[in-house]
């Protein structure tokens, strides 16, 4: 038995370690792949898509490719046949007005959000070579292509399957507040309210904070925002009485369920007015020539149970070119507000075109002391690019 082993070992070394029975390419066959040679930028800014470009190399790693042909997507749209090309390295170049002519599409039809899709097939002398990653169903039939998910992991540089995606650039402050100007008080002081406690009616100042009304100092860049505050009965908003007296409304620098306020050390509160708290800020002008611009606050809404008629409503008076306008940004109520309380979130408009002016106004309604809001950071931009 002993003899028998060792001439078995004899055999697999003799013909293990010859080359003609120990490559891989033997035993298998190389599909069709081809990549960029450096890894593209596929995000395009929302504001130039008239003049953004997209351009790189494509390589034939396997070296068999004979063809490649890329088709693109947009919803349910497809578009075969935008780029062909026999041999490689070859340069694969379009601007993305090309594109969105050849969707029928203009600039102002794109969204953040949308993805335009890419996916190519390969030919090689062994057939054609779907870009598409497999999809095998009930039956084990593939009703997909014919590159694996691996190949398309980040650094793979894949150009078999990609997408193009679109990003909006930072926004340069127009105007804004923080709330930081606005005398504050201590943390337990209360607004005492002028009128009835049910009265709808302008809200003024009391003697001391916290303030529900300020003038602006200036209408520089770096001068806060004036605003404005006025109370509105809400019928059936609260099970005992409607309206208030006295409670913890307007400017402060108390810390509710958060750490830190999203931009300094202060923002506006409002908390149980058994009512609405409607917020009318100074109206904003968009420089001359500037036809991006977009407008934005973040809110924080207190982390318990909403009623149906608690929540908050915000929108812009806007001007444009056409004449006057309402902008909507924010409807939320109910169980709407609880899928986003107990965070700070962004409302914001993202660039708008041609609007001249904006006058934003922020509604926050609610009929206990748990459904409170925190109102910081309202800002009136443009692009922050030339």
């Amino acid at each position: 038995m002993r003899r028998s082993i060792k001439f078995l070992t004899v055999l697999l070394l003799i013909f293990g370690c010859a080359n003609e029975f120990n490559t891989f390419q033997d035993i298998t066959d190389r599909g069709g792949y081809i990549v960029f040679t450096e890894e593209p930028d596929l995000s395009f800014n929302i504001l130039k898509l008239d003049t953004e470009v997209f351009s790189a190399t494509l390589s034939d790693p396997n070296g068999n490719a004979i063809g490649y042909t890329l088709t693109m997507m947009y919803g349910d749209v497809v578009v075969e046949n935008v780029f062909q090309t026999s041999s490689f390295p070859a340069t694969l170049e379009f601007s993305i007005a090309e594109i969105l002519e050849a969707f029928n599409l203009t600039a102002d039809d794109i969204g953040l959000s949308d993805r335009i899709s890419f996916v190519a097939k390969v030919t090689t002398p062994d057939g054609v070579f779907d870009g598409r990653s497999p999809d095998f169903d009930f039956n084990n039939i593939n009703q997909g292509g014919d590159t694996t998910d691996r190949l398309k992991y980040p650094g793979q540089h894949n150009a078999m399957e990609f997408s193009m995606s679109f990003y909006q650039p930072p926004g340069r402050k127009i105007r804004g507040t923080s709330f930081e100007e606005v005398p504050v008080g201590p943390d337990d002081a209360v607004y005492v309210r002028n009128g009835a406690n049910d009265e709808t009616l302008d809200l003024i100042n009391g003697d001391n904070p916290p303030y529900v009304d300020y003038v602006a100092k200036g209408t520089g860049a770096d001068d806060e925002l004036g605003f404005d505050s006025e109370y509105i009965a809400i019928t059936n908003i609260s099970e005992s009485s409607l309206g208030f007296s006295e409670e913890r409304i307007g400017v402060t620098a108390l810390l509710e369920s958060f750490e830190s306020y999203p931009d300094g050390v202060q923002g506006f509160h409002s908390e149980d007015a058994d009512g609405a708290i409607r917020i009318t800020f100074d109206t904003v002008e968009v420089p001359e020539g500037q036809n991006n611009s977009g407008i934005s606050f973040q809110v924080f809404f207190g982390d318990t149970s909403w009623e149906e008629l608690d929540g908050i409503h915000a929108y812009a008076n806007i001007t444009t070119d056409e004449g006057n306008d309402v902008l909507e940004l924010i409807s939320a109520y109910n169980n709407d507000v609880e899928t986003l309380a107990g965070r700070w979130q962004e409302v914001n408009s993202g660039f708008i075109k041609g609007i001249r002016s904006y006058q934003l106004v922020i509604q926050i309604q609610s009929g206990a002391t748990p459904e409170f809001f925190d109102l910081d950071n309202i800002i009136v931009y443009e692009p922050e690019e030339d």
